[in-house]
């Protein structure tokens, strides 16, 4: 499932690499995007602007990313090589909204809710009431 309606949009991402007072090797970054998402009322397409802020340590264990002090999030790297397109499209997705909405009077979504005016009466059949009878030998005394 795809988080984005359609590949259009636009992102801009700064990254700042550098070693901290602690020796810690690190990744300061701020990233941005205009994206189209689904709208939740009318399934249309809908374009929102979504933007993070991240502060990486980057460790090569996880008992190395366990000691980091927690206004840190670690970077695993191991051996291979890390792709910072991935890195970017990561917190691009952490701060998507759960849901998106066109403005109530841009949206195409069905403007009527149930039980409105217009919608058909329905009959209802006269219920039996169990209680007549009490009635009818309470008129008799």
């Amino acid at each position: 499932m795809s988080l984005l309606a359609n590949d259009e949009g636009s992102i801009t991402a700064e990254l700042q690499f550098f070693i901290d007072e602690g020796r810690k090797r690190r990744i300061d970054g701020k990233v941005a995007a205009h994206v189209n998402v689904v709208c939740q009322r009318c399934l249309e397409p809908v374009a929102i602007d979504v933007a993070a802020e991240f502060t990486l340590a980057i460790v090569w264990t996880d008992d190395q990313a366990k000691q980091l002090p927690k206004n840190l999030d670690p970077l695993i790297v191991g051996e291979e090589l890390t792709d910072l397109a991935e890195i970017v499209e990561e917190e691009l997705i952490l701060s998507l909204p759960i849901v998106s909405y066109h403005e109530k009077d841009s949206c195409k979504q069905v403007t009527r809710s149930f039980g409105e005016a217009d919608a058909a009466p329905i009959k209802e059949e006269p219920k039996d009431n169990p209680f007549k009878v009490l009635e009818q030998l309470r008129s008799d005394k």
